[in-house]
């Protein structure tokens, strides 16, 4: 009887692995997609898992039924409208949010220029929030990728505020990108970089991920960690050297009291 129910216990295990891999590799297939690849194709998708076409479309098919993608014009995939209730429903639930957005639109207001809310999770720079400016000229999506090079804002200051074990993860997995002339491409000056952005509380970045673009970000401590941070980026003819030091003024406060309302209500 024993041996019975031992081997009844191996094959639940074996299903419930299989029934693991499948749901795994689905969300895998879904975390493909960002803003800079909306479309995938099925060969592609095969070829970015190393898949078997017959096995892809299995997957495809049942992301397909929960209409979590779907197919578009040209026979690729983008994701379907199920995921909106979902990024809708985890946006409500979080608590920085609901804390934060009021502060964020202010500081919008104040200088018509995007403003962005940013979470590290790992070496991975998430955005949160991002509230257009009002200008013709526009910063459409804030860049915050830590990897494989910190040159934004946003990225930077993060790093700067990341504890020294974190901080020597991170460090070890970079790769040097030149993504303009004014890209810091060197280990040794970065760290000095990196220090001066914790001396000083906030981060400014000059062209350095992308031309025409400036951006000043500081960090939103929780519990003495800096996992989240805002900044405000714009381009540069309106973002000049005589506007940059209240704007830092402006974002380090906004920061600030972001801070003090999550200590406040004990997020």
């Amino acid at each position: 009887m024993r041996e019975s129910n031992q081997g009844s216990a191996s094959k639940l295990e074996s299903k419930l692995g299989a029934a693991n891999s499948t749901a795994d590799r689905a969300i895998d297939i879904l975390l493909v997609f960002s803003e800079e690849h909306l479309v995938w194709s099925a060969a592609d998708i095969a070829a970015h898992f190393g898949m078997p076409r017959s096995t892809t479309y299995r997957y495809i098919n049942s992301l397909r039924a929960y209409k979590l993608i779907v197919e578009d014009d040209s026979g690729g995939y983008r994701l379907g409208p199920k995921i909106f209730p979902l990024a809708r429903v985890a946006k409500a639930s979080n608590s920085i949010l609901r804390v934060a957005t009021s502060t964020l639109r202010k500081l919008n207001d104040t200088f018509g220029e995007a403003v962005s809310l940013f979470q590290r999770i790992g070496e991975d720079v998430v955005n949160l929030d991002h509230i257009e400016g009002r200008y013709p000229v526009r910063i459409t999506y804030p860049r915050g990728q830590m990897l494989p090079w910190p040159a934004t804002a946003s990225a930077k200051v993060l790093l700067a505020f990341a504890n020294r074990a974190e901080q020597g993860t991170i460090f070890r997995l970079l790769e040097p990108v030149r993504y303009t002339k004014k890209t810091i491409t060197n280990l040794k000056t970065l760290r000095k970089v990196l220090e001066k952005i914790r001396h000083d509380g906030y981060a400014f970045s000059d062209e350095e991920r992308d031309l025409g673009v400036r951006a000043i970000a500081a960090p939103i401590f929780i519990r003495g960690e800096a996992r989240y941070s805002i900044t405000l980026s714009g381009v540069s003819f309106r973002l000049t050297d005589n506007r940059i030091p209240e704007i830092v003024s402006a974002v380090k406060e906004t920061a600030s009291t972001i801070s003090a309302n999550l200590a406040a209500t004990e997020y």
